[in-house]
């Protein structure tokens, strides 16, 4: 209904047909027009803003800036302004687009649009608090003076400098200056590992990361801190020499991700085209991990029948799954000769080995005494930090040909 009126009020902005320039009788007639425009841009711009602050703070918790939400108001009147004056030619009741009265009416729009969204600003931010429950914790003022001062809270701060986590992609460096020094509130009378818990879980929710490892000193400054950005999409968990392909077809209602099939053409002439494995199913699209070679011989805008093979289903699918949501990652290094690993024992090296590439041979989960040779592809399984040690005077090879995992 709000809506509603203020539409209306833009309604009356419109032409007083009194010729080309505004002055005698029109003058008051004009400036009634204005009032009601610039009442009725200034409603749409608090109505545009008090939805945003409400959905804003339903999704992410937190409070919409006020920055943001202004540049938001005001950008609903100034377009509509704006094409107003590509129709019509002016903005205001039979002013000239390039005169000083029009100029007073957008300037009384904006200082209007303002005031309005930083109204629907707040007005929003409480209703969205009040609807889901959300206690708005006032970080300044003087209650949190008085808390800080009473020893209810600390202050926690960063050091100056972040480093990236082993088996994950890099943060961004915007990301690490900004983490780099920043202060952190906490309550008072947590001990070390509860202190460690809230930063780690603050820094993983407020930034999005993968991966975050805080160490603190004895006296609960926080001394390390080590990230990893998140992977996404399905390149992280392709094998070498495998790709992902997304076709056009009927899919199969009692296939699931994971299952061999085979991929013919369409018509009378059925061929196959391919074999592969499921990965996921949208609608009618259909994405499928196959053979690299075989990633061509699909054409653009043509569509094809899946059917099932008659094997049986491996859990590679669940072993990446499981992968992709726990802490630990697999990197595969190469054995350099006299490196630091060269004729090192399976048993001595951090994490878990998994296998052991070798070229003409493959040694699937070897044995703790077997020693590693130069030229060996080891795929190691464990955390960040057991897989710091493995970086000195080795390189991980590229996730494209060793098939790297991660979350």
């Amino acid at each position: 209904m709000t809506t509603a009126v203020a539409l209306e009020t833009i309604g009356a902005v419109q032409p007083l047909q009194n010729g080309a320039e505004v002055g005698g009788n029109a003058t008051l007639e004009w400036t009634r027009t204005a009032l009601l425009g610039i009442l009725g841009y200034g409603l749409l711009a608090g109505i545009g803003v008090l939805a945003v602050a409400f959905a804003y703070r339903a999704l992410t918790v937190r409070e919409l800036p006020i920055g943001p939400a202004a540049l938001v108001g005001l950008a609903l009147p100034t377009g509509w302004l704006s094409a107003e004056a590509i129709r019509h030619g002016e903005v205001i009741a039979d002013s000239p687009l390039i005169h000083y009265t029009s100029g007073t009416f957008f300037l009384g729009v904006l200082f209007a649009g303002t005031v309005a969204a930083s109204g629907g600003h707040r007005l929003g931010d409480r209703l969205a608090c009040g609807a889901y429950e959300i206690a708005k914790l006032d970080a300044g003022g003087q209650i949190a003076d008085l808390v800080r001062s009473a020893g209810l809270a600390i202050t926690v701060t960063l050091p100056p400098s972040v480093d990236d986590a082993e088996g994950y992609p890099p943060v961004d460096d915007s990301v690490k200056r900004e983490l780099a020094g920043k202060e952190l509130r906490l309550p008072s009378g947590l001990s070390i590992a509860e202190r460690r818990s809230r930063v780690t879980a603050r820094i993983e929710s407020d930034y999005g990361l993968g991966y975050v490892r805080v160490e603190l000193a004895e006296d609960g400054t926080v001394s390390t801190i080590i990230v990893g950005d998140r992977r996404t999409g399905i390149s992280p968990s392709l094998g070498p020499n495998r790709a992902a392909v997304a076709i056009s077809g009927p899919s199969l209602p009692t296939a699931s991700a994971g299952d061999p099939v085979d991929v013919w053409t369409c018509g009378d002439s059925s061929r196959l085209v391919a074999t592969g494995r499921l990965r996921a199913s949208a609608g009618p699209v259909t994405t499928l991990i196959v053979d690299a070679e075989d990633a061509d011989a699909f054409e653009r805008g043509e569509r094809y029948q899946l059917t099932t093979r008659p094997e049986t289903r491996s859990d590679a699918n669940a072993l990446a799954s499981a992968v992709r949501s726990a802490d630990e990652t697999v990197v595969a290094i190469a054995v350099e000769d006299g490196g630091t690993l060269e004729s090192e024992f399976v048993g001595w090296v951090p994490g878990t080995v998994l296998a052991i590439d070798r070229g003409t041979a493959v040694l699937s989960l070897p044995a703790e005494k077997v020693p590693l040779e130069a030229g060996d592809t080891v795929y190691v399984f464990g955390t960040p930090l057991e897989l710091e040690s493995l970086s000195t005077g080795l390189e991980a090879q590229p996730a494209s040909d060793a098939g790297t995992y991660s979350r």
